[in-house]
């Protein structure tokens, strides 16, 4: 009797441990900030992924914003261009941004969220100022919502 009691209890303790780590989100967000905007804003980011497994954002709300975007600006360079200056416009490239279905992150890894690379585009319900913080929930494939807040940074 006194095993089964024993037994019970150990069950019961590695299913509430069980629930308290399927709580914690394996995707976290760090450095997000924004710049001064108005009608148009972007927030750059890094999304951490602790968990064996990879993971996509897949959207993303903010009461300042009436619709947040997923894009990513890439970069053609064009025949004889140097490469000296990596991720500023060059005379003879050709820069682009596209909207994109999901942004992936990778098991275990980071992505940035970055100039030149993969951003949030923000259709703002009002103008965004140098000390505004911008709140944020980014939605995951798997870790599902995860909140944040983005900082306007000054332009230098």
């Amino acid at each position: 009797m006194m095993l089964r009691v024993l037994w019970i209890l150990f069950f019961v303790a590695g299913l509430r441990s069980l629930a308290a780590a399927e709580t914690l989100p394996a995707v976290s967000v760090t450095d997000a900030w924004s710049r001064p905007a108005t009608g148009t804003g972007v927030i750059y980011a890094t999304l951490h992924n602790t968990a064996a497994v990879p993971d996509r954002l897949i959207g993303a709300s903010s009461p300042l914003a009436r619709h947040i975007g997923l894009h990513e600006t890439s970069e053609m360079k064009m025949p004889g261009m140097s490469s000296s200056m990596a991720n500023m416009p060059m005379p003879g490239s050709m820069t682009s941004m596209k909207s994109v279905s999901s942004i992936p992150v990778p098991a275990r890894g980071t992505t940035s969220l970055a100039p030149g690379g993969y951003h949030l585009m923000l259709d703002l319900r009002r103008d965004l100022k140098a000390g505004d913080v911008v709140p944020l929930r980014l939605h995951f494939a798997r870790a599902g919502w995860v909140k944040t807040s983005a900082q306007v940074r000054p332009i230098r």
